[in-house]
């Protein structure tokens, strides 16, 4: 299991846990499928299960890794959105 971050042409960003690259670009393209443009356009790109993402911001940012956040999850359903990316 990795994670991959997928966008169309750098917006709608998503971390995704997957078995593989492909499967993380079919369960993008299940998620996104009445805003799809061009396939060519999506980019796939595996990440660190310890890169840190800023999750929020109250005057002091909050970071937590992919790992931590897939892990507080209900359910551990691959593949998944783990996090969505601005």
């Amino acid at each position: 299991m990795k994670y991959y971050k997928v966008s169309n042409s750098g917006f709608d960003s998503k971390v995704i846990v997957a078995y593989s690259g492909y499967e993380a670009l079919g369960y993008y393209l299940m998620e996104i499928d009445d805003r799809l443009g061009f396939v060519d356009d999506i980019d796939v790109e595996e990440v660190d299960a310890d890169d840190r993402v800023e999750i929020s911001y109250t005057g002091y940012p909050v970071y937590k890794t992919l790992k931590e956040l897939y892990q507080e999850k209900d359910f551990w359903q691959v593949p998944n959105v783990v996090v969505e990316v601005e």
